[in-house]
């Protein structure tokens, strides 16, 4: 799943510029940050949320975090094997 503070619009539209994504969006946008302030991800000062990955497992224990900073980069391909591992 995939979660930002972002409308489901822009979701949409994102999915879209992909060609389709094949994994649900979550819209975290009202209350805005709700989900992000839960995982400590909420950055007060700009009002938005930080970029992170988090994994959990089927019992809803968080495997893995990263938070790499709001213009940071992830590796799909190192996510994908951490995902896997699981």
């Amino acid at each position: 799943m995939g979660v930002s503070i972002d409308s489901i619009h822009c979701h949409k539209a994102w999915a879209a510029s992909l060609g389709g994504v094949n994994f649900p969006l979550l819209a975290d946008f009202h209350p805005k940050g709700v989900m992000a302030q839960a995982y400590g991800v909420w950055l007060e000062g700009p009002g938005m949320s930080d970029r992170a990955t988090f994994l959990v497992d089927a019992e809803g224990v968080v495997q893995f975090s990263e938070a790499v900073g709001p213009g940071g980069e992830r590796k799909p391909s190192e996510m994908l094997a951490r995902a896997q591992a699981l």
